[in-house]
């Protein structure tokens, strides 16, 4: 395992040049010239000329790609050309709110997903797992933005439970996280019920029946542990997700973490914040992934790393 492990991080080296080297030409491609949103539209050609030369962009792209690598690897991600503050340590401000919403909404995902879901493979074909079929298309169907705006314009305006944006307390983190969760719950439920319902007819249930096991034991312990592999699979891609992609949550709720300091980023053509942001990103996604994966070795033993 630990060769597998030191080998899935040496492939993050030319998986992060890759993304760094494609997002600065895209960036540094695109419409539009990000000295103007720093000093404004009326600024005379003189200033814009200085803010250029200071932000060293009248170098060649050649140069400014190299001299942003040399940064990378020294583990500096550049100042924010409006804040004027380190990358990293803006990065450091504002993970902690995205873990914590994406801990939350997986945690949720995870408990209802399992939950609809094993009881649909025990009892196919009842009211209640038609019932939570047509939620998981459902839930699969509504995109964030809507659910998220349903959320709020219920529970926050209407019954007024639950505060309808900001940072704080648990109050301000039920609706975000139940909006960003939705998703994987269905899937979650989907996936647990078919995974589950190959188990249930496997040899080492039918064993486990036999041998005069209850019910509850041979559904948690040898039918739940045979399809936890298909689940870890959507757990962990998920869980990766929620750590990179929850822009359009933490905009509706106005949610101080990583995606909404990239979109602030894009909205306001900060090259710097946006290229750390995406490799940042980037790095936690495949982390993400890698921990799932040594997570299947601890479900199923049977697993093996060559």
């Amino acid at each position: 395992m630990i060769r597998y492990i030191l080998l899935r991080l040496a492939l993050l080296i030319p998986t992060l040049l890759g993304v760094l080297a494609v997002t600065f030409a895209l960036l540094y491609l695109a419409p539009g010239d990000p000295v103007a949103a720093i000093v404004g539209e009326r600024a005379d050609a003189a200033t814009v000329e200085r803010a250029r030369r200071e932000l060293h962009l009248d170098d060649p792209m050649v140069v400014r790609f190299g001299r942003y690598v040399g940064g990378v690897v020294q583990g500096d991600l550049g100042r924010s050309y409006i804040t004027r503050r380190p990358i990293v340590d803006e990065l450091a401000q504002r993970f902690p709110a995205t873990l914590r919403l994406a801990a939350a909404a997986m945690a949720i995902a995870i408990v209802l997903g399992l939950a609809v879901g094993i009881r649909g493979a025990m009892r196919p074909g009842s009211l209640s797992d038609r019932i939570a079929t047509i939620g998981a298309y459902l839930g699969i169907s509504f995109p964030v933005y809507w659910v998220g705006l349903l959320m709020i314009l219920l529970f926050a305006v209407q019954l007024r439970w639950f505060p309808p944006s900001g940072y704080g307390g648990l109050l301000f983190l039920v609706l975000p996280a139940i909006t960003l969760g939705m998703r994987s719950v269905a899937f979650l439920a989907r996936m647990t019920r078919a995974a589950m319902q190959e188990a249930l007819q496997s040899d080492l249930v039918r064993t486990a029946r036999s041998k005069g096991l209850t019910g509850r034991v041979v559904v948690l312990r040898h039918a739940l542990g045979n399809a936890l592999i298909p689940i870890i699979t959507v757990i962990g891609l998920d869980f990766g997700s929620y750590l990179t992609g929850s822009i359009l949550t933490e905009t509706i709720f106005s949610w101080p973490g990583v995606g909404r300091y990239v979109l602030t980023a894009i909205d306001k053509r900060d090259l710097p914040a946006i290229q750390g942001s995406i490799l940042f990103l980037s790095l936690v996604f495949v982390v993400a992934n890698l921990v799932a994966d040594l997570c299947y070795a601890a479900a199923d033993p049977r697993v093996a790393y060559d």
